[in-house]
């Protein structure tokens, strides 16, 4: 891949609240790999990884000589309107500059999101739990992690980070749904077959997920600039007041945790 064969040749940080660290580090090293835990993206720079966090609004943007076709760029996360405009914009918090003329720009609207330093040699992802959709990830470690917080709704719990890692709120949802679950349900009071359940409805969503190429809800793009679908064929999630797609019954909606949690009262028990 061409682009592991990238140079950091200087970086820009505009708002020095988007950056922790020295920005310095990453100059003139190399790009090695590209990895995700959960919902962060780790660069390997050889000495020194940048960890990217989108959280709401954050976007990525790569333009230059490593795209395919100039004048093309590459875009993951959130962008807005403006984002095939003349870079940098407005929102644009931090630019990495490469060996061959690309330029990597960091952008935020809201300024949640942000950029890190980590050592190569400290990079672990403290309170992380598994991956769901690593062959080890099977509903006893499931289980065992939802009974650290026995007396808290399922779903909320399916949400902790520390739990099982990257299930937000919309896979959350759909995961009750696909096992047949009460999202209200204490963890405590489920039985074992409701884990094995739940372990295949949160594999379930997730793969739908991917196969639809995510979920736009409102500014979600893939790098390619295209919009994901999950949402189109989701089962309760933003569906309140609509009939169940399997039995007619209207889906409610109620906060759980602060968020929206939606549920149909005669497929989940």
């Amino acid at each position: 891949m061409k682009q592991l064969n990238w140079f950091c040749k200087e970086e820009s940080v505009l708002s020095p609240k988007s950056f922790i660290g020295n920005p310095k580090e990453v100059r003139g090293n190399k790009v090695l790999k590209i990895e995700r835990f959960a919902k962060l993206l780790a660069v390997n720079l050889g000495e020194v990884n940048l960890l990217f966090h989108l959280k709401m609004t954050g976007q990525l943007i790569l333009q230059g000589e490593s795209v395919k076709r100039e004048g093309e760029r590459y875009i993951g996360g959130h962008p807005t309107e403006d984002m095939m405009g003349k870079m940098p914009n407005s929102h644009t918090r931090v630019i990495f500059s490469f060996s061959d003329g690309s330029k990597l720009y960091f952008n935020d609207q809201r300024r949640f999101g942000w950029v890190k330093i980590i050592d190569n040699g400290k990079l672990t992802i403290d309170n992380l739990g598994p991956e769901p959709l690593e062959k080890e990830f099977n509903w006893q470690i499931l289980k065992k992690n939802l009974l650290k917080h026995k007396s808290q709704p399922v779903k909320v719990v399916l949400m902790d980070q520390s739990v099982v890692s990257g299930v937000g709120n919309i896979y959350s949802n759909e995961a009750c749904f696909n096992a047949k679950i009460d999202p209200r349900t204490k963890v405590s009071n489920l039985s074992n077959l409701q884990f094995k359940r739940l372990h295949l409805g949160v594999l379930k969503s997730l793969r739908d997920g991917i196969a639809h190429g995510g979920s736009t809800r409102a500014h979600f793009r893939d790098p390619e600039g295209h919009k994901g679908y999950f949402l189109d064929y989701a089962y309760v999630y933003g569906l309140d007041k609509h009939p169940c797609k399997v039995c007619k019954t209207i889906i409610k909606k109620i906060q759980l945790g602060g968020r929206g949690t939606y549920y149909c009262s005669n497929c989940q028990k």
